[in-house]
């Protein structure tokens, strides 16, 4: 089963210069891992191991998965994964 993951140009760093790239997973969380095993400059960036919280914002097909089953949230052969980074402001 193959997931699409993308980012916004500001963060392709973390996927070798692409701004998307496919991952394999039976939810959001181990597409997460498989994509950090591809792409090592992910490790770190996306998850707070200690919390096992995602330290950016994870959405599946345009919803955020906080909102559905966080990490252990199902994915479906080609499903899209989108990590877009948090923002603050004053």
């Amino acid at each position: 089963m193959t997931i699409t993951a993308r980012v916004p140009g500001s963060l392709k760093a973390w996927l070798d210069g692409a701004c998307e790239a496919d991952c394999q997973g039976r939810t959001v969380g181990e597409c997460l891992a498989d994509l950090s095993r591809l792409h090592p400059r992910l490790q770190g960036r996306v998850l707070d191991e200690e919390r096992g919280m995602p330290k950016v914002l994870v959405f599946l097909n345009g919803d955020n998965v906080m909102g559905m089953g966080g990490l252990d949230t199902p994915v479906n052969d080609g499903d899209e994964i989108a990590l877009i980074p948090l923002a603050a402001g004053g």
